[in-house]
Formats: structure tokens, C-alpha cells, sequence
């Protein structure tokens, strides 16, 4: 004999959170501008060298541009470049029980967070030579454009002579008729 038997089973009721997670980070370096001329005219002469390089102006005074994915910025009185990342990312949970759901969202955005936040700082790094590289490229041009005009505000210029010395650094002379 054989019996049938009912079995009910509810269905389980889902429940879904999401929320987004956000990390940035940022480094400042210090510029250091030579004195050749007046302060502002250093500055001036960086500014139109970096606008050459892409660089663009913003209204606060400020310059700015892109780097490897990093945000990189002059700030206004020229004293310093700031590189900065940001990234988000999307962080869903879905459980069956409803008491648990926000501890379990917490702990996944925390960590994506963390992930985000050593991802953001890898980037930064990553472009943080290429960004000093450039910064000191520039410096560079605009210390032997104030070389020049400081020289011919001494008297006349017979000649300059541009070079890369055995170190590999410029080497810049100029012959000024006094």
C-alpha cells in the first residue's frame, strides 16, 4: 500500500539592497620656482609653458590637466600640483532574511571600499612619475626662457649654446656683451 503525501514549501522572500561606494585620494608636491625674475613673471612663463602642454586654465586660477587617469592641478599661486583619483563602484546584497540585510550591505561596501581605495592609490602612483617628469620638464623650459631674458636685460647676447651634459642634464650658456 502506498500512501501520497503533500508537501508545501514556500518560496523563499528575497530582499535586495544596493548602494553605491566612492573613494578618492590625493597627493600634493611642492613647486619650486628659481627666482631668475620677479615671482609673478616666473609664474607667468610656467603657466604659458604648461597652457603649450595642454594644460588648461580654469577661472579660480588654477590649471589643470590628465595624467595616466589621474586629475593633476596646478593650484593658483603655482606652489604646488595636486594629483587626485576618484572611482565608484555599484554594491548589491540579496538575502533571504530581512534583519540581516544591512550588516551584510555594510560589510560588502566596506569592502569595495577598500579594494577601491588601493585601487585609486595604485593609480596615483603609478602616474606620479610620469607627472613630476612633466612638471620638471616644464620648469626646465621656463628656467632657460628667464636665463634669457635675464641675460639680455644685461646687456646684449652674443650667443647661446644649448647641450646635455655627460650627466644628462642641460647645459645652458649664454655669452652676454656688456
Amino acid at each position: 500500500m502506498s500512501r501520497g503525501y503533500r508537501i508545501r514549501w514556500a518560496q523563499p522572500v528575497w530582499h535586495n539592497a544596493s548602494t553605491k561606494v566612492e573613494s578618492g585620494d590625493a597627493i600634493s608636491m611642492d613647486v619650486g620656482i628659481l627666482e631668475i625674475l620677479p615671482e609673478s613673471e616666473m609664474l607667468a612663463l610656467l603657466r604659458e609653458r604648461l597652457a603649450g602642454e595642454g594644460w588648461t586654465k580654469d577661472d579660480d586660477g588654477t590649471m589643470r590637466t590628465t595624467v595616466s587617469g589621474v586629475d593633476v592641478t596646478l593650484a593658483a599661486d603655482g606652489r604646488t600640483v595636486t594629483a587626485s583619483a576618484t572611482a565608484s563602484q555599484g554594491v548589491a546584497v540579496r538575502t533571504t532574511q530581512q534583519a540581516e540585510l544591512k550588516e551584510r550591505l555594510a560589510r560588502a561596501s566596506e569592502g569595495a571600499k577598500q579594494k577601491l581605495t588601493e585601487q585609486v592609490a595604485k593609480q596615483i602612483i603609478g602616474a606620479e612619475a610620469e607627472i613630476r617628469e612633466r612638471v620638471q620638464g616644464a620648469l626646465q623650459r621656463v628656467y632657460v626662457e628667464a636665463l634669457r631674458r635675464k641675460a639680455a636685460s644685461m646687456g646684449e647676447i652674443e650667443s647661446v649654446l644649448e647641450g646635455v651634459g655627460e650627466d644628462g642634464e642641460l647645459e645652458l650658456t649664454i655669452k652676454v656683451k656688456v
